[in-house]
């Protein structure tokens, strides 16, 4: 006989499958969407859950559940339980990967309990609903349930359809078996039709981007964050990479200390994720609005990173781990390369409200959005798709094959797909062409130094894309990149080609470079006083050509502010990270005129405030 409650559940989810409440949460096929056979034994597992015993959770007898095999193997085809313990929302709500009638909701629902907690085999079952109005009166746009269970760390992703382009909503999570059990409430938007006139995405009012890379839990608050979600007015927030880095440190000046270990297993990336995710900036600005984010993918604490998986990662291995007998053992975590990526991977698509990679395409998350007519938001994956053997340390020949032909950072398909992409913004009449990747597009000779990790390692495949450009006359393109924890402004032309390109006037370019500074990671400079980070910017700026700004003392973040005639580009500095606040000021403002394919002049207007422009110093 049912319980009343239960009675009450069934009435509430009526006909409703689990199958289907399994099918809505989307991590339990991340990052594998259609390969079954990555699934454990789901007959072994069907198996233990005749054994399954009621601990303080409700009959399920209301649901027909269809046989599901999940990619940790969830099946549950024959439990007689759901729990209701209670639950709480542990990390808050975030959203993600918008289209014009759609976009992701994610959220973490812990069970609630002093005693047992649910077997793997017990599912929670989260309610949702989205509305068009904060207060979240009247009759939802969409609303529905999902499962999720110890296999996924108790993380929930779902898709909310059917709504309308280029609209914000607000939208809540809720325990099923207690209504009264609510997440905090989240903002998030539609992108516009890409059909929409760019003069009339979001509502006719200019779009902006947040930008961030490169945020170390041990180094400092991520006060960048909340800057952007309080004293912004940003409608999408853009990630470039290193969300999370798997390495250690005691953060003893600021008492940020990381937990566990360097990262090697699903259980070490869950933990850290669950770390970072409390921080009150991360939470806040994901509450604020959808997030369009690229992992770099990829141990150890260099100035040059890529730390979602391991350090300095190339599609066969990283810094200190491969698929080898030395390269595992080499590891401090003693875990072989592929073990960890998969792990990191999982992990990471458990905890970002990001959508399904294609699994039989090593792990590809390149993908691009149009937005209007206004622009094409391209997200690169420079760092781990079939990308060529990088800097390792102990490799010291890199310099020497850098500009070989043959070499590639994006590998041949990625690189195809983003030539095809830039041609097609183009001929579909886009105005901007705005492409999101994780490092320095330049070519940057920082005092004798090039960084052969970023682009500058891999000459001949940043030529191609300038020949691209050039021959096929794509203008409005502007690059933004993070990962070298400075800010650098330039100019896109062919490395120092002074003749077609005036480093005055910028007449002869073909688009700019954003990059941006890290939220805490350390500035490439050094722990060097203010003043002496600023005469090595100026020493920078004036041996490279292209390169129209550098600052490389604070941290922070830059927002891009679009419209049809004008991209402005402003960069925040944050005073202090040794604790939450939201102390900071605007460091520079940059502005590029649809059709011009340079930076405005004067750059900046003429005037600083931290750094170094090529033709002065700060005002």
């Amino acid at each position: 006989m049912l319980s009343a409650l239960s009675v009450a559940l069934a009435m509430l989810l009526g006909a409703t499958q689990a199958t289907e409440l399994l099918d809505r949460n989307l991590v339990y096929r991340s990052p594998f969407i259609d390969i079954p056979d990555f699934s454990r034994d789901t007959r072994a597992i069907q198996a233990r859950h005749v054994q399954n015993v009621k601990r303080q959770t409700v009959d399920s007898a209301g649901f027909s559940d269809e046989h599901y095999p999940t990619f940790y193997g969830g099946d549950f085809s024959n439990t007689p339980f759901i729990w209701s313990g209670g639950i709480n929302f542990t990390h808050s709500v975030a959203s993600g990967d918008p289209f014009d009638s759609s976009v992701l909701l994610w959220t973490r629902a812990v069970p609630a309990s002093t005693g047992a907690l649910p077997g793997q085999d017990v599912p929670i079952c989260v309610s949702f609903k989205i509305f068009n109005n904060q207060k979240l009166t009247g009759r939802p746009v969409d609303s529905g349930e999902a499962f999720t269970s110890y296999d996924v760390d108790f993380t929930l992703k779902v898709e909310a359809t059917g709504l309308k382009a280029d609209t914000k909503y607000w939208f809540q999570f809720a325990d099923c078996t207690n209504p009264n059990t609510v997440s905090p409430v989240g903002a998030t938007r539609t992108l516009p039709h890409p059909d929409t006139p760019a003069s009339l995405v979001n509502g006719g009012e200019p779009l902006t981007l947040a930008v961030f890379s490169c945020s170390q839990f041990q180094s400092g608050y991520f006060n960048a964050y909340g800057v952007a979600a309080h004293n912004t007015s940003a409608d999408v927030f853009v990630h470039l990479g290193d969300y999370i880095y798997e390495s250690l440190g005691s953060g003893a000046k600021i008492g940020r200390k990381v937990l566990g270990r360097e990262l090697a297993t699903l259980a070490d990336y869950r933990q850290r994720l669950n770390q970072y995710r409390t921080d009150a900036s991360l939470r806040i600005a994901h509450e604020t609005g959808p997030w369009i984010t690229v992992c770099q993918c990829d141990a150890d604490v260099r100035i040059r990173d890529d730390h979602e998986v391991a350090d300095q990662s190339w599609k066969a291995g990283t810094a200190n781990s491969n698929d080898t007998a030395v390269g595992c053992s080499f590891s401090p975590s003693g875990s072989c390369f592929t073990d960890r990526k998969l792990a990191g991977v999982r992990a990471y698509h458990e905890w970002m409200p990001i959508r399904q990679v294609a699994a039989d395409d090593k792990l590809r998350i390149w993908r691009n959005f149009q937005i209007g007519k206004l622009l094409d938001l391209t997200m690169l994956d420079t760092r781990q798709y079939d990308r060529d053997i990088t800097d390792l340390y102990y490799n010291t020949d890199i310099s020497s094959i850098a500009d070989a032909k043959t070499r590639s950072l994006m590998g041949a398909a990625q690189e195809k797909w983003f030539t095809q992409t830039l041609d097609e913004s183009k001929r579909r009449g886009a105005v901007w062409r705005i492409v999101g990747q994780q490092i320095v597009f330049i070519q940057l000779d920082e005092l004798g130094e090039f960084d052969v990790d970023a682009w500058d390692g891999y000459r001949q495949n940043r030529l191609r894309i300038l020949d691209h450009l050039y021959s096929n006359k794509i203008s409005n393109t502007l690059i933004l990149s993070g990962d070298s924890h400075a800010n650098w402004v330039s100019d896109l032309s062919h490395p120092n080609d002074t003749t077609t390109y005036d480093p005055e006037t910028g007449r002869g370019a073909i688009g700019v470079e954003f990059a941006g500074t890290a939220v805490t990671s350390g500035s490439p400079f050094g722990n060097i006083p203010i003043a002496s980070a600023d005469e090595r910017s100026q020493q920078i700026v004036s041996i490279n050509p292209d390169l129209q700004w550098s600052e490389g003392h604070y941290r922070g973040f830059f927002t891009l502010t679009i419209d049809p005639k004008n991209v402005k580009a402003t960069y925040y500095a944050m005073n202090n990270i040794s604790n939450p606040n939201l102390d900071s000021f605007v460091s520079a403002v940059f502005n590029v005129q649809a059709g011009a394919n340079k930076l405005k002049r004067p750059v900046a207007g003429g005037s600083v405030k931290a750094g170094a422009l090529k033709s002065n110093t700060t005002a």
